[in-house]
């Protein structure tokens, strides 16, 4: 009886067999155990979307990655590593931009995000990634109905009347196309059949490259792989389209000034929402007009992008770089290409002699003069309608859209406003909505001692921590945020404050609500407007405290 393991059985077996073969049948086994990897690899690389892929990531990005792995090997300590470090993400952020950007789609997208992430980003490779442009190509019409067939159960002629095989517009992870279904026209949102397993490999890569280049980072992958994981769910998109469907049907505020599409179940299954179709024209093409009236020229960027970097540009020219923390993270250094787009330099003269709402009067004057399309007084309107139902959602909505995008909201001809695309939703807690009320009260306050001391303290409760808890610190960030901006930021006197602290921990609601209060803003500042998002819901604030 042996009473050795069946492991170390085996073990003692291959010792007393491998003398007995030869160096040739060796050999030929490993060639042969080669090639059954390579054609294994070359059929995955041909018949695997996600792979080939990854292995065109890692051709590029492998280089780079060893460079990071040779320099933390040779580092002493972590100050040397830093250093060498630092000298690395001059040399390779210019590289890893030309890397997403030939890759594109959901590469571009995690870029960007991470391009206002300052406490996990080094910010050579944020300054590289606020270039990159979303223009996502439309996919070829044959895996868009083989979806369309394989969710709804039937082929496309018996399912619709009509269908147009050109998208009404594309994204990342798909697009949407206008059909005609028992006379009626509709919408339907085809995801790409690639687009979860695209995800997931483009995911595996980026992790394993942070992990190399900045480990801070990979504490924030977690929160930016749900948010997209969720855009991927589309029963739960067809969910929060319902819901907020339902919740302004009876919301008499809105009566007759604001539409959503109307959910169609019988054309919603799998990774296909269908919906009522909007007829209008997207809101960006009139606020492109309205900068194309200055003499601003967008190019291929979009007006959503361009307008948040335009709010943290104004603000940072007068920054220096050793601004730290989440104060860069609303005020990050500006870009080449922003700086061609808009002159904040030129202005800041002015607005230090005459102030920022001077300075914006004068240009809607001037853009008035010159613009050809909408009344001025319809957009302003329009704008002012998108601010009260965003703050209305928040509040009083089972959840709130954070992604109010100009390309997602529609004028239409009847004057009302249609909302589409509802992907990045969020529900707030009543002890969320509660945190968020008080917050925004004591913004929309005017400054005073006072005022800011309920400032941070609103802003510590809902959840925001920083490294020194230093309170000035804490109550100018969320007039940053939610007020409007201020002759004083331009000036600079700022910087001394946003230097003695940072912030250490966001809750992921709190960073929803800045982004819609940074796009919404960015809107009104499109028109020439000068708005505070917090004195604009407060009403809705304070409505909901008092029936809280």
């Amino acid at each position: 009886w042996d009473s050795r393991t069946p492991s170390q059985q085996a073990a003692a077996l291959m010792v007393r067999w491998l003398p007995r073969i030869s160096s040739r049948q060796i050999a030929g086994v490993l060639v042969g155990a080669g090639c059954s990897a390579g054609a294994g690899g070359l059929f995955l690389y041909q018949t695997d979307p996600s792979f080939e892929r990854s292995v065109r990531f890692w051709r590029r990005a492998g280089p780079i990655v060893g460079h990071y792995f040779l320099e933390r090997w040779r580092g002493r300590d972590d100050a040397d590593r830093a250093a060498r470090y630092q000298r690395l993400h001059g040399l390779y952020a210019p590289e890893a931009r030309k890397v997403v950007e030939e890759l594109r789609g959901m590469f571009v997208k995690v870029a960007q995000v991470l391009s206002v992430r300052p406490e996990a980003v080094p910010e050579e490779y944020r300054n590289e990634f606020r270039k990159l442009q979303d223009c996502a190509p439309p996919a070829r019409w044959d895996p868009i109905r083989h979806v369309l067939e394989r969710d709804l159960g039937a082929p496309v002629a018996e399912v619709f009347d009509q269908i147009d095989q050109e998208p009404l517009g594309a994204a990342s992870i798909g697009q949407a196309h206008r059909v005609v279904w028992q006379g009626r026209p509709a919408v339907v949102k085809v995801q790409y059949p690639d687009a979860a397993a695209m995800l997931r490999a483009d995911f595996r890569c980026l992790e394993l490259l942070l992990w190399l280049v900045s480990q801070d980072a990979l504490a924030i992958m977690s929160q930016v792989r749900h948010q997209f994981a969720t855009e991927l769910d589309y029963e739960s998109e067809a969910n929060h389209l319902r819901e907020l469907h339902a919740a302004f049907q009876v919301a008499p505020h809105f009566q007759g000034k604001v539409v959503l599409p109307e959910p169609i179940p019988e054309l919603t299954s799998g990774h296909v929402i269908g919906m009522g179709y909007l007829e209008g024209s997207k809101l960006e093409l009139a606020l492109r007009t309205r900068l194309e009236a200055l003499g601003v020229d967008l190019g291929k960027q979009g007006i959503g992008e361009w307008l948040a970097a335009q709010q943290r540009n104004g603000l940072s020219k007068n920054f220096s770089s050793q601004t730290d923390g989440a104060g860069r993270q609303m005020l990050e250094s500006e870009t080449e290409e922003t700086r061609t787009t808009f002159p904040w330099n030129r202005l800041q003269g002015v607005f230090r002699l005459v102030g920022v709402d001077t300075v914006l009067w004068i240009a809607r004057k001037l853009a008035d003069m010159r613009s050809q399309s909408s009344q001025p007084s319809d957009l302003h309107s329009a704008l002012q309608l998108v601010l009260d139902v965003h703050g209305y959602q928040l509040f009083f909505c089972p959840l709130f859209n954070a992604d109010p995008h100009p390309g997602n909201i529609l004028l239409m001809p009847d004057g009302r406003i249609g909302l589409i695309d509802f992907g990045q939703c969020r529900r707030l807690t009543s002890e969320q909505k509660d945190q968020l009320a008080h917050l925004l009260q004591a913004v929309a306050k005017p400054a005073s001692p006072e005022a800011d001391r309920q400032v941070a303290s609103a802003f510590e409760a809902t959840g925001v921590r920083t490294k020194h808890g230093d309170q000035e610190f804490l109550a100018l960030l969320p007039r940053l945020m939610f007020s409007r901006i201020h002759t004083e930021w331009i000036h600079g006197n700022i910087k001394e404050v946003l230097q003695r602290d940072r912030i250490v921990e966001v809750p992921v609601h709190m960073v929803m609500a800045y982004r819609t209060a940074m796009l919404l803003r960015g809107l009104c500042l499109v028109l020439q407007e000068n708005t505070s998002v917090a004195e604009a819901w407060s009403p809705w604030a304070e409505r909901w405290l008092s029936q809280a």
